[in-house]
């Protein structure tokens, strides 16, 4: 009997240890004692979050997008944006940051919130340490939970810091028409030019850049793409660039010379004679590209090595209806799979849901 309940503690405790806490919340108990007051309890619960998504080349998404941030006209209210350009998803505390380019500020909007909250900027359109002058990318530095800001017209990449109600700012990098942003792997930045058409990796504490791609790295014609946009970095350091002229997204493999054609835009049969616009660029872990092209407005996807593609969302003319978009620029997916695409002239950001089978 004594080694039957020996076996059943041991069982007990292992079942106990086993269980992996994920999540703490807060949650309030209310007390039943004579006074009647509410008390706050921290309670520890064994919600387990679902394994990422991953998204590949049979992946499709419901076409009806729906907002989810912005959407209320142009302005600069809380409920509101001004031809945002970039966002950024954080998937660890469920909050997109936004680039909100003609208001001079970055905007934190949580998954299910009607309304953003200004985290960088804001203080009217200056070249002071607290200001921003159009910024047109922010990422997160979750080292020391810090944005990193092109702040663009004031050719500067800047750091900003909060802590409560209380910010910080340092200028990381001087003297540059930074567009867009990325950070590997190792914790480098990178930093798309759109002035000189390069791309350079930064290491902290680094007072110069080194350029991975770009036309600066070699005389030869493939080298050569104007206006970088927006980039994104694999996790085999391969650098990605959305050409917003030439219309086609470029990869320069880690410590290649020459950059390869990976994807191109659509040509718009209303205007035949002008070349597409790409402008956004992300990459889903089996390698297939996706982009946005801004002028015919629509997301597509390139597989590896293909010559077809095909339109994952939009597609259905430029406007402002739930397929649609009137200047597609950044993009991005979440944990779960789901589409997030910045609308800038609609003055919004769209979801569009991943279907599941």
């Amino acid at each position: 009997m004594w080694i039957v309940l020996i076996i059943i503690i041991i069982v007990a405790l292992i079942t106990t240890i086993s269980v992996v806490v994920l999540k703490t919340k807060k949650m309030n108990i209310e007390d039943t004692s004579t006074t009647g007051e509410t008390t706050e309890k921290m309670e520890t619960t064994t919600e387990q979050l679902p394994p990422p998504f991953i998204v590949n080349s049979n992946t499709t998404w419901k076409q009806d997008a729906s907002t989810v941030a912005g959407g209320h006209g142009q302005g600069n209210r809380t409920n509101q944006l001004d031809q945002p350009v970039s966002i950024y998803v954080d998937d660890d505390n469920e909050n997109l940051y936004i680039s909100d380019y003609n208001n001079h500020r970055i905007v934190r909007w949580g998954f299910n919130d009607t309304i953003g909250e200004v985290v960088a900027g804001g203080n009217g359109i200056g070249s002071r340490i607290d200001q921003l002058k159009n910024p047109s990318d922010a990422i997160l530095d979750k080292k020391d939970s810090s944005l990193i800001i092109c702040d663009f017209k004031n050719d500067r990449v800047v750091k900003w810091f909060r802590q409560g109600d209380t910010t910080s700012q340092q200028i990381r990098i001087r003297r540059i028409g930074c567009w867009s942003l990325a950070m590997d792997n190792n914790g480098d930045l990178y930093v798309s030019d759109i002035i000189k058409d390069e791309v350079s990796r930064w290491k902290e504490g680094e007072t110069s850049g080194i350029k991975v791609a770009g036309k600066s790295r070699n005389t030869g014609l493939t080298n050569w793409v104007k206006n970088f946009a927006y980039i994104f970095v694999d996790e085999y350091y391969s650098v990605y660039v959305a050409d917003a002229v030439n219309g086609e997204a470029m990869e320069w493999k880690k410590d290649a010379k020459n950059g390869t054609t990976v994807a191109r835009g659509h040509i718009n049969e209303m205007k035949p004679n002008s070349p597409p616009r790409l402008s956004g660029v992300i990459i889903d872990c089996m390698g297939n590209i996706y982009v946005s092209d801004a002028m015919t407005c629509q997301i597509i996807r390139w597989l590896p090595g293909a010559k077809f593609n095909s339109t994952i969302a939009g597609g259905q003319g430029c406007g402002n209806g739930t397929k649609q978009f009137y200047i597609p620029n950044d993009l991005s997916f979440d944990r779960q799979g789901n589409l997030y695409v910045v609308d800038t002239l609609n003055n919004r950001v769209q979801k569009f849901a991943v279907e599941l089978d």
